[in-house]
């Protein structure tokens, strides 16, 4: 089946940010590996922000797992990045269709590019790379309005 192109386009992706280490566990475990890594909780948080000056679109995703006060054995992993979207030209939706588009695919292509730069850059640790679970987009969209009303209130 031939897809058809978006219009929405990945004009570039970077990162801006990144903290990896590694934590030696203080005595031997009877859990095996991929339940420690599988136990993680990933803490996703984005903005999506336009440039006034052109019609470029930036979503700003932070994934922290295990990054915390607290860490467990393991992988410890703190990742920015930044991705740059932009339209065709010759696109007919409007404003409100291209927030939508931004919000789940263009945060999805985001989440995507820092699950292979965290699982490229984990293959040189002890245990070898690691790719964190599926995201449910709709959840964390969900979660984040809950947040941004609060902060409102």
């Amino acid at each position: 089946m031939i897809s058809k192109r978006s219009d929405l386009i990945l004009d570039n992706f970077i990162i801006v940010e990144s903290q990896l280490s590694f934590i030696i566990q203080n005595e031997q475990s009877e859990i095996p590996t991929i339940e420690i890594l599988n136990s993680y909780p990933v803490d996703i948080d984005y903005s999506l922000e336009q440039d006034n000056n052109v019609e470029l679109y930036r979503i700003v995703v932070t994934i922290k797992i295990n990054f915390c006060e607290n860490k467990e054995p393991g992988y410890s992993i703190l990742v920015t990045g930044m991705g740059f979207f932009k339209f065709s030209q010759d696109t007919k939706l409007n404003e409100d269709q291209k927030i939508q588009l931004l919000q789940t695919s263009g945060l999805s292509i985001c989440i995507t590019n820092l699950r292979s730069y965290i699982a490229n850059q984990t293959s040189y640790f002890p245990w070898g790379s690691f790719s964190f679970h599926a995201v449910d987009i709709q959840h964390l969209l969900e979660e984040k309005q809950k947040t941004i009303v609060n902060d409102n209130n």
